[in-house]
């Protein structure tokens, strides 16, 4: 109709009137065509694949394709050297014209079924008029074409709209840089779509901290800020997924004179799942030319930032002493403030001085972490070397365990010890605790009920409030808003009776010692002693890792209800509809808009914008775990067919028998029994003594370990979280696990895990 709203909406945009209107009727002759189909002029499915030309053809008319009701053959031409391939399909019937009108389906007769529906002729025809007619429209084109009585006609044409425009393959236009990104460990703390402000506030921490390391490590100041856009660009945030920028990475990594052999330690330490020489063998040159250059220091500099080395670690026990106390007088002044008191603009203040008092003191953590890697790295180094026949990955992992004052633990053996007094105490009182919803359990709180529960529960978010799934994603609610997460792991705790704490470090020493008793058979004389000095080095520094990430969670939280304070303001003043969208603001949007030197002060649309551009990211598949770009990112990143066509892991970790995955040995223990597999926490419920199977894990997962008989994780590295604390519980884990572990996996399945191997094996 004239007078449609699409007709009235066209004609407005156009500035067409409304009156006199008349209609343009196209009459085309229809084709009874002996042959159709579709030629690409570009691949459409291989975007980076510019040199082929593809075919897909039927018999009869082209109805049957287009709509997919029957197989095609499919033909390619590679316009670079000339090859042409063809995969003919079995092609049982064609569309026809009736020749009373109208169209039908027709049985084949049964020497065309495998026969080619093109002549090698008509077939050059069609991608020399695809070339063609790429050339006079300038884009990529999708056209369909048919054949009558050997003559070849061109029914329509149109741009290709999946693939990047032209300029995006020029060098001239887009750059030629490659950017190297991995998400290997980071997806630990930040899975899945992560919002702007925290990823914003996340990148300037990471700029800020490990700016402070160089300096406190005695690195030049001209050397810091010549490498300014390398601490800018630690981390890049892919279609709302935040990966390492790894290249900028190793640069910090030379940062350090004589540190190029550590490379191999920070990858451990980061959990890069293989040593990138296996995977970019053929751009080694051109990604990684820096390394034969790394910064020059002169002997006497080099000497100087080695002798800073030293004494950092000789003072390492006094710098986190000192560390600790102040974070922990700023972190309890701050709790005392009720930030939803506070205006935007006192707001703003408290913001900078914890960044102040905090951030820009946060030397120890960095330091820390960097003896982490040294030490973990060299006893890794030492365990593969001196102790060659023994399964070193395994062997070291049983030497870290058992340590007994990871501050990650302490939560969960809390509830533990909740779950043990419940099920001591009245067995009515127990009973009915474990018949409620943990909802239920809240409310019956709050009516005065389950009184010494509700002390321990108090009691354990006073201390552990901010260790919550996801506590590092500001977006995300912590225990304060919803402690029903805790409450149903104490439930299971109590019906599986898991909350032995003795007889969980019992078996933790028992791993530890037996490893300790192997390396003193295998080692003697000087070597024994620098291999157990080594150890008790990387014992440490794991240990005061874990415990200073602790640190690490509350700020966040503390900076969590602090932007939802500010976000509340922002309601107030009519800048936001929900406190909640100021997550979709960037650190630097909020905060220029409170000083002033906002460009645009209306945030209304741009989070409207950015609420259907990140929810549209939520509902794509995952991207690849390891993946390069050339030139300008965020050109490849508009593009998720380019992103996966770039990704580095895509053949990687694949086994010969489809039964059998592998992964990093974690903590020892051979276990059979059915598996469950989780995506998130409400997939969780009721585990009760299955086998956890999950892609990733974060802190506040681990109360959720003493339920578990098992842990498999797709993804983390034997430094991340889940497989440090999974070592202090004894419990037996297996991480970076490849070859489709939640996809091939269902709950239900049984499986046999051997957690000093690193194998599974599917039982069906």
């Amino acid at each position: 109709s004239s007078y449609s709203d699409r007709a009235i909406s066209y004609r407005k945009q156009r500035g067409i009137g409304t009156q006199q209107i008349g209609v343009g009727v196209v009459i085309q002759e229809m084709i009874d065509a002996e042959v159709s189909g579709v030629v690409f002029s570009k691949n459409p499915t291989r975007a980076l694949n510019r040199d082929t030309v593809v075919i897909s053809s039927v018999w009869g008319l082209g109805e049957g394709l287009v709509s997919g009701e029957l197989d095609a053959d499919v033909y390619e031409h590679d316009l670079r050297t000339g090859l042409n391939t063809k995969k003919l399909a079995n092609k049982t019937h064609a569309i026809r014209c009736n020749p009373s009108g109208g169209i039908s389906k027709a049985a084949l007769a049964p020497e065309l079924v495998s026969a080619s529906s093109l002549t090698d002729e008509h077939a050059k025809q069609i991608t020399g008029m695809a070339v063609q007619l790429e050339k006079h429209f300038g884009f990529p084109q999708d056209c369909e074409w048919a054949i009558r009585k050997g003559k070849l006609f061109l029914l329509q044409s149109r741009p290709i709209t999946t693939l990047p425009p032209n300029a995006f393959f020029d060098p001239n236009v887009i750059g030629a840089t490659p950017t190297l990104w991995d998400n290997s460990n980071i997806i630990e703390s930040y899975s899945g779509v992560t919002s702007p402000l925290t990823f914003t506030f996340a990148r300037a921490a990471y700029e800020q901290v490990y700016f402070q390391f160089c300096e406190v490590m005695g690195v030049p100041a001209k050397l810091i800020d010549a490498y300014a856009s390398v601490f800018r660009n630690m981390l890049g945030l892919v279609r709302g997924r935040v990966y390492y920028n790894l290249i900028n990475w190793y640069k910090l990594v030379l940062l350090l004179p004589g540190s190029s052999s550590n490379k191999g330690f920070m990858e451990t330490m980061m959990g890069v799942k293989q040593s990138l020489s296996s995977t970019l063998q053929n751009k080694q040159d051109e990604i990684f030319g820096f390394l034969k250059n790394p910064p020059h220091y002169s002997p006497l500099k080099k000497l100087i930032v080695y002798v800073v080395t030293i004494w950092r670690f000789i003072r390492i026990e006094q710098i986190i002493t000192t560390f600790s106390k102040n974070f922990e007088k700023v972190y309890q002044e701050t709790r005392k403030l009720n930030p939803r008191n506070l205006s935007l603009t006192d707001q703003i203040n408290l913001y900078f001085n914890l960044y102040d008092k905090l951030l820009k003191r946060w030397q120890a953590p960095i330091i820390n972490d960097y003896l982490c890697m040294l030490f973990f790295g060299l006893l890794k180094k030492l365990t593969a070397s001196w102790l060659k026949d023994q399964k070193a990955e395994s062997l070291q992992n049983d030497l870290l365990c058992g340590q007994g004052d990871l501050e990650s633990t302490q939560p969960t053996k809390t509830l533990m010890r909740i779950a043990q007094a419940i099920d001591k105490d009245n067995p009515k009182e127990r009973d009915h605790f474990l018949s409620l919803q943990p909802s239920e359990i809240l409310a019956a709180v709050k009516a005065g009920r389950f009184v010494d529960f509700n002390k321990g529960l108090q009691e354990f978010l006073d201390k552990y409030g901010f260790r919550c799934v996801n506590e590092l994603k500001l977006e995300e609610p912590d225990l304060y808003d919803d402690p029903a997460f805790i409450i149903a792991a104490v439930q299971s705790y109590v019906r599986t009776k898991a909350y032995s704490i003795d007889a969980m470090e019992k078996r933790e020493l028992e791993i530890r010692e037996s490893a300790e008793a192997l390396v003193r058979t295998k080692l003697s004389g000087f070597r024994k002693i620098i291999f157990f000095w080594v150890l008790k080095q990387a014992r440490s520094a794991v240990r005061t890792r874990e415990n200073l990430r602790f640190a690490r969670t509350k700020i966040f939280g503390i900076v969590r209800h602090l932007f939802r304070a500010m976000g509340a303001n922002l309601v107030a003043l009519k800048v936001l509809e929900e406190e909640k969208d100021i997550f979709l603001l960037t650190l630097d949007e909020l905060f220029s808009f409170i000083e002033g030197r906002n460009p645009s002060i209306e945030f209304k649309p741009l989070v409207a914008s950015r609420k259907i551009e990140f929810e549209r990211y939520r509902k794509e598949r995952a991207l690849p775990g390891r993946f390069l770009t050339i030139g300008a990112a965020g050109a490849s990143f508009r593009h998720p067919q380019i992103i996966a066509e770039m990704d580095l892991l895509s053949e990687s970790g694949q086994s010969a028998d489809p039964s059998t995955l592998s992964g990093t040995p974690c903590c020892p223990g051979i276990v059979e029994g059915a598996v469950k597999v989780v995506t998130t926490l409400d997939d969780a419920r009721d585990l009760d003594g299955s086998i956890l199977v999950t892609e990733r894990t974060d802190p506040g997962w681990v109360p959720l370990y003493p339920s578990c008989a098992g842990l498999l994780i797709e993804r983390g590295s034997l430094l991340s979280h889940s497989a440090v604390v999974a070592r202090e519980l004894g419990l037996p884990t297996i991480v970076g696990i490849s070859g489709g572990l939640m996809t091939k996996l269902k709950t239900g399945m049984r499986v046999r895990m051997d957690g000093a191997k690193g194998e599974v094996k599917i039982l069906g």
